[in-house]
């Protein structure tokens, strides 16, 4: 934890994780037995309760994390860099943090996010462009992984499809400029339905964003990309500054 940092908030008692299964071990099943082999996040912020932290370290979880807050989060709870997606905010000084701490993958949404991680990388770091982040050409710190795209806060399923399928649309796109691209990231809504359990909500969602994938890739002819699927924050905390 950096010096002078205050240690974060109380957290829940942690059960024993041999006997502790959280209902988003069941959001996962779920998940997969619409998408298969997709992967599923969690932000930093459900790590505050220490029982669901410890299965998400156990299991090896994505956790994506933005902001020196959310890097005590990590830390704290011994979650394995290899495991954090970290997103790219208005203090670039967190970049370098996440970097030294042996973070790999970076949300990036301005050029500015670009060149910070580019001056603080050693080795290769794997980056996911935002909106319309500009494409990282020549820099061989640097490797384009995949989109991410933010849904809407309404967070329904008409909102995950339609932005599942703008990120096809700009895959087909950069596919033309001879940059193809493999995965996309959809980040929205609660973490309250995948940890607290809202089956029936999840399922309406994975099975929208299964649909627009099956249309926009035999409509651009692009090939099925990998998908990860994480809400955006927990009910508590839906908002971490920059």
């Amino acid at each position: 934890m950096a010096p002078g940092r205050r240690r974060p908030e109380p957290m829940t008692l942690a059960l024993d994780t041999d006997d502790f299964v959280p209902a988003l071990h069941q959001s996962i099943r779920l998940m997969r037995d619409v998408l298969s082999g997709a992967g599923c996040g969690v932000p930093a912020a459900t790590l505050r309760d220490r029982s669901l932290a410890a299965w998400v370290r156990e299991h090896g979880v994505t956790v994506t994390a933005r902001g020196d807050e959310e890097l005590d989060l990590v830390q704290y709870n011994g979650v394995r860099p290899t495991q954090v997606v970290f997103r790219c905010g208005a203090q670039t000084d967190s970049i370098r943090r996440a970097v030294n701490l042996g973070v790999f993958r970076f949300i990036v949404s301005t050029e500015r996010h670009i060149g910070r991680l580019s001056e603080c990388a050693q080795r290769t770091k794997y980056v996911y462009l935002d909106d319309d982040t500009p494409l990282v050409l020549g820099n061989r710190r640097l490797k384009v992984i995949g989109l991410h795209g933010d849904v809407d806060d309404s967070g329904g399923p008409v909102e995950w499809a339609t932005e599942a399928e703008r990120l096809l649309c700009r895959s087909a796109l950069l596919k033309t400029c001879g940059s193809p691209i493999h995965r996309i990231m959809l980040s929205g809504g609660s973490s309250d339905i995948w940890v607290r359990g809202g089956g029936t909500q999840l399922s309406s969602i994975v099975s929208a964003v299964d649909e627009a994938l099956t249309e926009g890739c035999a409509r651009w002819q692009l090939a099925r990309p990998a998908v990860t699927l994480t809400p955006a924050a927990s009910a508590a905390s839906r908002t971490i500054a920059d």
